[in-house]
C-alpha cells in the first residue's frame, strides 16, 4: 500500500492524477476510488499500483476534515435538538391554549346555567307576589318582594340589569302598598313607596293617595306634583 496526494481531478472525465511520496505521478479513474465522494485536489490517499495506473485508492481524511465533519454533525444534532424542543414547546403552548379555551367555555356554561336559575327564581318570586296580592296576603307579598329584590342584585352580578324602578314595577310595589293601605297598615304601606326612583304618572298618583291615607300630606303633595309634570 502506497501513500500519495491528489494532484488533479476532472469530474467530467472522471479521472485525474496523483503522486506518491517519491514525487512519481500516476493516472487514476474515479472507479478505482473506494470513497470517490471525497475526491478533491490536495487530498491524501492510500493506493496500489497496477502498472502505471493507481488503483484501490482510498481518500484519507485530514484532521481538519474530520473536525469539520464532526462540527457539521454537532451543528446538525444541535439544530435537530433545538427544533425538537421548539416543537415540544409549541405543542405545549397549543395544549395550554386548548385547555384554557375548554376551561373558559365550561366556566361560561356554568355561569349561563347559574344565571338561568337566578332568572327563573326571580320570575317565580314575581308570580308569587301576584298570587299573594290576589289573596289579599299583603305581608307575604311584601316579604316575597324583598326576596325578589335580593335576587335582582344577583342578576345584576351576572351582567344583566333591572333598575329599581323596573323592579318595583315588575314586583308590584305600588300594589303591595295599596294592599297595606286597604288594611290600614299605613306604616308598611309607606315603606313600600319610593317616589324618588319612580318615573310613572300612574305610580305617583297612586302613591299620592296612599300617602294621603297615611296622613303624610307633604309627600302626598310631592307625589301629586310629580304626576302633574307628565301632563302635556
Amino acid at each position: 500500500m502506497m501513500q500519495g496526494k491528489i494532484l488533479d481531478y476532472n469530474s467530467d472525465m472522471k479521472s485525474g492524477f496523483l503522486r506518491d511520496e517519491s514525487d512519481n505521478r500516476y493516472h487514476f479513474f474515479m472507479g478505482d476510488c473506494t470513497n470517490p465522494e471525497k475526491l478533491k485536489m490536495g487530498a491524501d490517499v492510500n493506493f496500489e499500483l497496477d502498472g502505471e495506473k493507481a488503483t484501490h485508492i482510498t481518500i484519507i481524511e485530514s484532521m481538519r476534515d474530520i473536525s469539520s465533519t464532526e462540527e457539521k454533525f454537532t451543528k446538525a444534532a444541535s439544530l435537530k435538538k433545538s427544533q425538537k424542543v421548539i416543537s415540544i414547546l409549541l405543542i405545549l403552548m397549543l395544549l395550554f391554549a386548548i385547555g384554557g379555551l375548554i376551561v373558559i367555555q365550561r366556566i361560561s356554561a356554568l355561569q349561563d346555567r347559574e344565571f338561568e336559575k337566578v332568572e327563573k327564581r326571580y320570575e317565580s318570586q314575581i308570580k308569587n307576589i301576584n298570587q299573594y296580592l290576589l289573596k289579599g296576603e299583603c305581608s307575604k307579598a311584601a316579604s316575597e318582594y324583598n326576596q325578589a329584590g335580593d335576587t335582582r342584585k344577583e342578576i345584576y352580578k351576572h351582567g344583566a340589569y333591572y333598575s329599581i324602578e323596573t323592579h318595583a314595577q315588575h314586583a308590584h310595589a305600588i300594589d303591595i302598598a295599596e294592599c297595606f293601605a286597604n288594611e290600614k297598615d299605613f306604616r308598611n304601606a309607606v315603606q313600600m313607596l319610593d317616589i324618588k326612583n319612580a318615573n310613572s304618572p300612574d305610580y305617583f298618583n297612586r302613591a299620592s293617595i296612599v300617602y294621603k291615607k297615611a296622613g303624610d300630606t307633604a309627600r302626598a303633595k310631592e307625589a301629586h306634583i310629580k304626576a302633574q309634570e307628565f301632563l302635556p
